[in-house]
Protein backbone atom coordinates (compact mmCIF):
# COMPACT_ATOMS: atom_id res chain seq x y z
CA UNK A 1 0.00 0.00 0.00
CA UNK A 2 1.00 3.40 -0.89
CA UNK A 3 2.48 5.98 1.63
CA UNK A 4 -0.07 8.17 -0.13
CA UNK A 5 -3.12 5.81 -0.95
CA UNK A 6 -6.09 7.22 -1.00
CA UNK A 7 -8.98 7.14 1.55
CA UNK A 8 -12.07 5.28 0.61
CA UNK A 9 -14.71 6.90 2.53
CA UNK A 10 -13.19 10.01 1.44
CA UNK A 11 -13.06 9.41 -1.83
CA UNK A 12 -17.20 8.35 -1.87
CA UNK A 13 -17.68 11.51 0.06
CA UNK A 14 -15.74 13.88 -2.23
CA UNK A 15 -17.99 11.85 -5.61
CA UNK A 16 -21.21 12.14 -2.95
CA UNK A 17 -20.98 16.17 -2.78
CA UNK A 18 -20.33 16.04 -6.60
CA UNK A 19 -23.41 14.19 -6.92
CA UNK A 20 -25.60 16.61 -4.56
CA UNK A 21 -24.40 19.25 -6.77
CA UNK A 22 -25.61 18.06 -9.78
CA UNK A 23 -28.84 17.32 -8.00
CA UNK A 24 -28.87 20.76 -7.03
CA UNK A 25 -28.77 22.02 -10.35
CA UNK A 26 -25.20 23.42 -9.14
CA UNK A 27 -22.29 23.02 -10.78
CA UNK A 28 -18.51 22.07 -9.92
CA UNK A 29 -16.02 25.02 -9.80
CA UNK A 30 -14.30 25.10 -13.40
CA UNK A 31 -11.17 25.15 -11.32
CA UNK A 32 -11.44 20.81 -11.07
CA UNK A 33 -10.58 21.05 -14.42
CA UNK A 34 -7.29 18.78 -14.84
CA UNK A 35 -4.90 19.15 -17.89
CA UNK A 36 -1.24 17.00 -18.26
CA UNK A 37 0.91 18.86 -20.35
CA UNK A 38 4.19 16.75 -19.60
CA UNK A 39 6.23 13.83 -18.16
CA UNK A 40 9.67 13.97 -17.63
CA UNK A 41 11.79 11.82 -18.24
CA UNK A 42 10.03 10.05 -20.73
CA UNK A 43 11.86 6.57 -20.23
CA UNK A 44 12.84 4.53 -17.34
CA UNK A 45 12.28 1.27 -15.16
CA UNK A 46 10.02 0.30 -12.70
CA UNK A 47 10.48 2.42 -9.04
CA UNK A 48 11.67 5.50 -11.58
CA UNK A 49 9.91 8.61 -10.53
CA UNK A 50 7.95 10.86 -13.04
CA UNK A 51 7.45 14.37 -13.14
CA UNK A 52 3.82 15.06 -13.85
CA UNK A 53 3.04 18.82 -15.44
CA UNK A 54 -0.38 19.91 -15.35
CA UNK A 55 -2.92 22.23 -13.68
CA UNK A 56 -5.64 21.69 -11.25
CA UNK A 57 -3.92 19.49 -8.86
CA UNK A 58 -4.62 20.58 -5.94
CA UNK A 59 -8.69 21.56 -6.77
CA UNK A 60 -8.73 18.07 -4.45
CA UNK A 61 -7.39 16.18 -1.48
CA UNK A 62 -4.93 13.95 -2.71
CA UNK A 63 -7.18 11.03 -0.97
CA UNK A 64 -9.60 11.76 -3.52
CA UNK A 65 -7.13 11.49 -6.26
CA UNK A 66 -6.08 8.75 -8.30
CA UNK A 67 -3.12 8.20 -10.80
CA UNK A 68 -2.54 5.33 -13.07
CA UNK A 69 -0.03 4.17 -16.14
CA UNK A 70 -2.48 3.13 -18.84
CA UNK A 71 -0.65 0.61 -22.08
CA UNK A 72 -1.21 3.31 -24.78
CA UNK A 73 -2.27 0.30 -26.80
CA UNK A 74 -4.87 -1.32 -24.30
CA UNK A 75 -6.41 0.97 -21.62
CA UNK A 76 -8.62 -1.99 -19.85
CA UNK A 77 -6.02 -2.45 -17.35
CA UNK A 78 -4.70 0.34 -15.55
CA UNK A 79 -1.65 0.24 -13.28
CA UNK A 80 -1.91 2.30 -10.43
CA UNK A 81 0.54 4.43 -9.15
CA UNK A 82 2.08 5.95 -5.48
CA UNK A 83 2.38 9.45 -6.17
CA UNK A 84 2.43 12.65 -4.24
CA UNK A 85 0.71 15.97 -5.10
CA UNK A 86 3.58 18.68 -4.56
CA UNK A 87 1.80 21.59 -5.94
CA UNK A 88 -1.70 22.88 -8.51
CA UNK A 89 0.68 22.01 -11.70
CA UNK A 90 3.36 19.05 -10.20
CA UNK A 91 3.02 15.42 -9.20
CA UNK A 92 5.64 13.03 -8.33
CA UNK A 93 4.49 9.63 -9.95
CA UNK A 94 6.26 5.90 -9.28
CA UNK A 95 6.13 3.75 -11.96
CA UNK A 96 4.42 0.69 -11.07
CA UNK A 97 4.97 -2.99 -10.83
CA UNK A 98 3.71 -4.67 -13.17
CA UNK A 99 4.55 -2.29 -16.41
CA UNK A 100 6.16 -3.79 -18.87
CA UNK A 101 9.35 -3.35 -20.78
CA UNK A 102 9.50 -2.09 -23.89
CA UNK A 103 5.42 -0.88 -23.99
CA UNK A 104 4.86 2.87 -23.61
CA UNK A 105 2.44 4.11 -21.08
CA UNK A 106 0.21 7.17 -21.10
CA UNK A 107 -0.47 8.70 -16.96
CA UNK A 108 -3.99 9.76 -16.01
CA UNK A 109 -5.51 11.66 -13.42
CA UNK A 110 -8.55 11.07 -11.72
CA UNK A 111 -10.42 13.26 -9.38
CA UNK A 112 -14.18 13.79 -8.33
CA UNK A 113 -14.76 16.26 -10.94
CA UNK A 114 -13.50 14.46 -13.72
CA UNK A 115 -14.24 10.52 -12.54
CA UNK A 116 -14.62 7.85 -13.88
CA UNK A 117 -12.29 8.66 -17.24
CA UNK A 118 -10.04 10.55 -15.52
CA UNK A 119 -7.12 12.76 -17.57
CA UNK A 120 -5.10 11.13 -19.90
CA UNK A 121 -1.80 12.15 -20.78
CA UNK A 122 -0.74 12.60 -24.72
CA UNK A 123 3.03 12.48 -24.11
CA UNK A 124 3.99 8.66 -23.21
CA UNK A 125 6.27 7.16 -20.86
CA UNK A 126 8.34 4.12 -22.16
CA UNK A 127 8.92 1.42 -19.84
CA UNK A 128 13.03 0.10 -20.00
CA UNK A 129 15.16 -2.38 -18.13
CA UNK A 130 17.82 0.20 -17.86
CA UNK A 131 17.59 3.11 -16.15
CA UNK A 132 17.33 4.77 -19.51
CA UNK A 133 16.16 8.65 -19.19
CA UNK A 134 15.50 8.23 -15.05
CA UNK A 135 19.25 7.82 -14.67
CA UNK A 136 20.54 10.05 -11.54
CA UNK A 137 22.78 13.07 -12.78
CA UNK A 138 25.25 15.66 -11.15
CA UNK A 139 25.21 19.12 -12.70
CA UNK A 140 27.01 21.10 -9.74
CA UNK A 141 27.40 21.20 -5.90
CA UNK A 142 27.88 24.34 -3.76
CA UNK A 143 30.01 24.83 -1.71
CA UNK A 144 32.96 22.81 -3.34
CA UNK A 145 35.17 22.81 -0.24
CA UNK A 146 33.72 22.34 3.22
CA UNK A 147 34.15 20.31 6.85
CA UNK A 148 32.66 17.37 8.49
CA UNK A 149 29.45 18.62 9.78
CA UNK A 150 29.01 21.03 7.23
CA UNK A 151 25.55 21.69 4.62
CA UNK A 152 26.30 20.73 1.07
CA UNK A 153 23.70 21.08 -2.20
CA UNK A 154 23.68 19.05 -4.93
CA UNK A 155 22.08 20.29 -7.92
CA UNK A 156 21.26 17.55 -11.33
CA UNK A 157 18.43 15.40 -12.03
CA UNK A 158 16.28 11.97 -11.02
CA UNK A 159 17.87 12.34 -7.44
CA UNK A 160 13.99 11.29 -5.70
CA UNK A 161 13.54 7.86 -4.50
CA UNK A 162 10.16 6.08 -4.29
CA UNK A 163 9.34 7.39 -1.04
CA UNK A 164 9.81 10.46 -1.74
CA UNK A 165 12.48 10.86 -0.32
CA UNK A 166 16.29 12.32 -1.37
CA UNK A 167 18.35 9.57 -3.13
CA UNK A 168 21.46 8.14 -1.21
CA UNK A 169 24.45 10.50 -1.04
CA UNK A 170 27.92 8.81 -0.43
CA UNK A 171 31.27 10.75 -0.15
CA UNK A 172 34.87 9.37 -0.38
CA UNK A 173 35.87 6.84 0.19
CA UNK A 174 32.15 6.29 0.08
CA UNK A 175 31.97 3.13 2.73
CA UNK A 176 29.16 3.04 4.57
CA UNK A 177 30.27 5.69 7.63
CA UNK A 178 30.37 8.26 4.53
CA UNK A 179 26.82 7.64 3.88
CA UNK A 180 25.45 11.66 4.45
CA UNK A 181 22.39 12.41 6.16
CA UNK A 182 19.74 14.87 4.68
CA UNK A 183 19.68 18.28 6.14
CA UNK A 184 16.24 18.50 6.09
CA UNK A 185 14.53 15.70 4.11
CA UNK A 186 11.78 17.60 2.71
CA UNK A 187 13.58 20.13 1.04
CA UNK A 188 14.69 17.76 -1.26
CA UNK A 189 13.68 17.79 -4.51
CA UNK A 190 13.72 15.53 -8.00
CA UNK A 191 16.73 18.46 -8.87
CA UNK A 192 18.29 19.41 -5.72
CA UNK A 193 19.40 17.71 -2.67
CA UNK A 194 21.07 19.39 0.89
CA UNK A 195 23.16 17.05 2.76
CA UNK A 196 25.41 17.15 5.15
CA UNK A 197 29.36 16.00 4.95
CA UNK A 198 30.05 12.67 6.90
CA UNK A 199 32.50 12.08 9.39
CA UNK A 200 35.63 10.62 7.84
CA UNK A 201 34.79 11.96 4.26
CA UNK A 202 38.01 13.05 1.62
CA UNK A 203 38.73 14.57 -1.45
CA UNK A 204 36.60 12.93 -4.21
CA UNK A 205 33.75 13.07 -6.60
CA UNK A 206 30.24 12.67 -5.05
CA UNK A 207 28.07 9.41 -5.47
CA UNK A 208 24.01 10.08 -5.76
CA UNK A 209 22.17 6.11 -5.80
CA UNK A 210 18.28 5.63 -6.66
CA UNK A 211 16.02 3.28 -6.46
CA UNK A 212 16.53 2.69 -10.33
CA UNK A 213 19.45 0.54 -9.55
CA UNK A 214 22.27 3.50 -10.81
CA UNK A 215 24.91 5.44 -9.07
CA UNK A 216 26.40 8.60 -10.35
CA UNK A 217 29.48 10.39 -9.40
CA UNK A 218 29.92 14.62 -9.61
CA UNK A 219 32.72 15.58 -12.57
CA UNK A 220 34.54 17.21 -9.90
CA UNK A 221 36.23 16.30 -6.93
CA UNK A 222 34.21 17.84 -3.25
CA UNK A 223 37.87 18.99 -1.44
CA UNK A 224 37.82 18.75 2.82
CA UNK A 225 40.39 20.59 5.01
CA UNK A 226 43.33 20.62 5.57
CA UNK A 227 44.79 22.62 3.31
CA UNK A 228 42.05 22.56 0.49
CA UNK A 229 39.70 24.71 2.31
CA UNK A 230 42.16 27.15 3.36
CA UNK A 231 41.82 30.48 1.94
CA UNK A 232 45.52 31.49 0.72
CA UNK A 233 46.62 33.94 3.03
CA UNK A 234 48.95 37.14 1.49
CA UNK A 235 48.51 40.36 -0.60
CA UNK A 236 46.56 40.62 -4.24
CA UNK A 237 48.54 42.09 -6.85
CA UNK A 238 48.23 41.84 -11.04
CA UNK A 239 50.18 41.68 -13.76
CA UNK A 240 50.47 42.71 -17.85
CA UNK A 241 51.92 41.80 -20.59
CA UNK A 242 52.53 43.54 -23.49
CA UNK A 243 54.21 41.57 -26.86
CA UNK A 244 55.96 42.99 -29.71
CA UNK A 245 56.41 41.10 -32.70
CA UNK A 246 60.16 41.12 -32.35
CA UNK A 247 59.47 39.24 -28.93
CA UNK A 248 60.14 41.96 -26.87
CA UNK A 249 57.94 41.87 -23.40
CA UNK A 250 57.13 43.61 -21.10
CA UNK A 251 54.89 44.71 -18.22
CA UNK A 252 54.36 45.84 -14.43
CA UNK A 253 53.21 43.87 -11.44
CA UNK A 254 50.98 46.19 -9.36
CA UNK A 255 49.05 45.90 -5.91
CA UNK A 256 45.57 46.11 -6.27
CA UNK A 257 44.68 46.96 -2.44
CA UNK A 258 43.24 50.22 -1.41
CA UNK A 259 46.19 50.91 0.36
CA UNK A 260 48.95 49.43 -1.96
CA UNK A 261 51.38 47.27 -0.74
CA UNK A 262 54.65 47.70 -2.36
CA UNK A 263 56.80 45.36 -0.82
CA UNK A 264 54.86 43.05 -3.42
CA UNK A 265 55.88 44.57 -6.37
CA UNK A 266 59.54 44.94 -6.46
CA UNK A 267 61.93 42.05 -7.03
CA UNK A 268 59.16 39.72 -8.50
CA UNK A 269 60.80 36.71 -10.52
CA UNK A 270 58.29 37.05 -13.50
CA UNK A 271 58.20 34.16 -15.64
CA UNK A 272 57.06 34.09 -19.60
CA UNK A 273 55.72 31.13 -20.88
CA UNK A 274 54.15 30.08 -24.17
CA UNK A 275 51.07 27.85 -24.96
CA UNK A 276 52.63 24.44 -26.00
CA UNK A 277 50.74 22.37 -29.22
CA UNK A 278 49.66 19.94 -26.10
CA UNK A 279 47.72 22.16 -24.74
CA UNK A 280 49.96 23.03 -21.74
CA UNK A 281 52.39 26.36 -21.01
CA UNK A 282 55.99 25.93 -21.47
CA UNK A 283 58.84 28.68 -20.23
CA UNK A 284 59.67 31.23 -22.28
CA UNK A 285 61.79 33.06 -19.99
CA UNK A 286 62.13 35.15 -17.09
CA UNK A 287 62.72 38.68 -15.65
CA UNK A 288 62.99 40.58 -12.34
CA UNK A 289 61.05 43.63 -11.74
CA UNK A 290 62.38 46.54 -10.77
CA UNK A 291 61.53 49.09 -7.80
CA UNK A 292 58.26 50.24 -9.01
CA UNK A 293 57.16 46.59 -10.49
CA UNK A 294 58.12 47.43 -14.50
CA UNK A 295 59.81 44.15 -15.74
CA UNK A 296 60.96 43.58 -19.80
CA UNK A 297 62.49 40.05 -21.48
CA UNK A 298 63.50 40.00 -24.82
CA UNK A 299 63.28 36.79 -26.80
CA UNK A 300 62.95 35.88 -30.18
CA UNK A 301 59.86 36.40 -32.44
CA UNK A 302 57.81 33.52 -33.03
CA UNK A 303 54.12 33.15 -33.42
CA UNK A 304 51.89 31.96 -30.72
CA UNK A 305 50.13 32.63 -27.21
CA UNK A 306 52.27 34.30 -24.28
CA UNK A 307 51.38 34.81 -20.75
CA UNK A 308 53.52 36.44 -17.45
CA UNK A 309 53.26 34.81 -13.70
CA UNK A 310 54.17 36.32 -10.89
CA UNK A 311 54.34 33.32 -8.61
CA UNK A 312 53.58 33.45 -4.62
CA UNK A 313 56.12 34.62 -2.71
CA UNK A 314 56.62 34.71 1.19
CA UNK A 315 57.44 37.96 3.28
CA UNK A 316 58.75 35.89 6.45
CA UNK A 317 55.29 36.57 7.95
CA UNK A 318 51.20 35.80 6.62
CA UNK A 319 50.77 39.42 6.76
CA UNK A 320 54.03 40.13 4.26
CA UNK A 321 52.83 37.35 1.92
CA UNK A 322 52.21 37.96 -1.67
CA UNK A 323 49.44 36.11 -3.81
CA UNK A 324 50.05 34.63 -7.48
CA UNK A 325 49.13 36.49 -10.28
CA UNK A 326 48.51 36.14 -13.87
CA UNK A 327 48.20 38.28 -16.81
CA UNK A 328 45.75 37.93 -19.50
CA UNK A 329 47.50 35.85 -22.68
CA UNK A 330 48.52 37.43 -25.53
CA UNK A 331 49.27 36.90 -29.03
CA UNK A 332 52.25 37.27 -31.91
CA UNK A 333 50.83 36.70 -35.14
Amino acid sequence: MSLKKRHIGSRIAGIGVGVTLMVLGLQAPASAAVTITALSPTTGPDDCVVVVTGTGFKDFPEDQMDVDFINAGDASSPNAADFLVIDDVTIWAVVPGGTDPGVSYTVRVTNPANAPAGITSTATFLNTTSSGGCAPTITSFAPTCAAVGDVVVITGTNLINTAFEGGEVRFSPYADAQVADHSVPDVDDVTSLSVVVPSGSGDGPIQVSTDVGSAVFSSTNFLTPPPDCVAPTGHTRSITLKLKKNGKASGVVSSTETTPFTACVSAVPVKIQRKAKGGGWKSAGSATTSDTGSYSHKAKGKPGKDRALAPATSGGTPAADCLKAKSATRTIK
